[in-house]
């Protein structure tokens, strides 16, 4: 028993020192591009499993445990192949004795004046090293196909920039802008302006960024951010989305990233990529969600004109 507990203890450490280095690893401007196309790829997983599968597994495309790659998938591990360790919450019960209190909240004493105490079971939550493996650790049939939403050319970039419109937190106008801005968040107007008649993709890449902005509040009262950490993580956020929406985001430059981090605590990257990832999930799910509503309004209005015309 005493093994198993040294054994899980050892673990733990590992990935603790794990996720310190990959931290670090990640904000190397080769390897952060990597990195957000990876994490882009897991939406549903901690920001500390995020690193610890990028950080063992560059490569990883999607990833599953070992028995529910069969049961789900009707795939297998292949033999001989190393699991890629996360960190996996397991909840527990345990009995406990805690103090006694009345409907008042008044300490229930007993004959000697003592307060009582009694047994109560409590569930608690701890964690434990999981292994995981992707989908090129394994073979069987093919994954599902994912439904593309959006469709080449015009009309496509028409549906993703009305979409993004529309989730946007704050009004969106598209106008000239003095300067070499592409575009801008208004904390005090509450607005985001892209400048007009950009190319498609640079409107889109810069409407998510502005977006971004808004989602994090930046300019706002509470927000704790130097200039060049707001752009890291709008920047950050506008690339994953694209990355998410399968746009040609190769433009896309990093080189500044490991100069912006060079002098920062691991807590503060931490705290970046967290954030990153929450506005960047945000986004995606919103954006697929207003794709959706609106393909379903075009099939319905299009199934009405087919009765029309019968």
């Amino acid at each position: 028993m005493s093994k198993t507990r040294v054994s899980r203890e050892e673990k733990m450490s590992e990935i603790q020192q794990r996720l310190e280095n990959g931290v670090r690893d990640i904000f190397e401007s080769e390897k952060y591009k990597d990195y957000i196309d990876t994490m882009s790829k897991f939406p549903s997983y901690s920001i500390n499993n995020c690193i610890l599968i990028v950080s063992q597994c560059p490569d990883a495309s999607f990833v599953c445990g070992y028995r529910k790659w069969q049961t789900d998938f009707n795939r297998v591990v292949n033999r001989n192949e190393h699991g890629i360790m996360i960190i996996a919450p397991v909840k527990y019960k345990a009995n406990v004795e805690e103090l006694v209190y009345d409907q008042n909240s008044h300490p229930v004493l007993d004959a000697q004046g003592n307060q009582k105490t009694e047994k109560v079971q409590r569930e608690f939550q701890a964690f434990r090293p999981a292994y995981v493996f992707d989908v090129g650790q394994t073979t069987g049939e093919p994954l599902p196909t994912l439904v593309n939403l959006l469709e080449n050319g015009v009309e496509g970039y028409e549906q993703i920039k009305e979409a993004l419109i529309s989730i946007s937190p704050v009004p969106v106008s598209f106008e000239s802008v003095d300067g070499g801005a592409n575009g801008y968040f208004s904390p005090s107007n509450q607005c985001i302006v892209v400048k007009a008649n950009m190319p498609e993709l640079q409107t889109i890449k810069t409407l998510i960024h502005e977006i971004a902005h808004a989602e994090l509040g930046h300019g706002g009262k509470e927000d704790k951010w130097d200039r060049e950490s707001k752009e890291v993580m709008a920047e950050s956020v506008a690339y994953w989305v694209s990355q998410m929406l399968n746009l040609d985001t190769s433009e896309y430059s990093f080189g500044y990233i490991s100069g912006w981090s060079k002098d920062r605590e691991v807590t503060e990257l931490k705290e970046n990529l967290e954030l990153i990832k929450l506005t960047a999930d945000k986004i995606s799910d919103n954006l697929e969600q207003a794709l959706i509503k609106k393909r379903e309004q075009e099939e319905t209005q299009s199934s009405g004109q087919r009765k029309k015309s019968r």
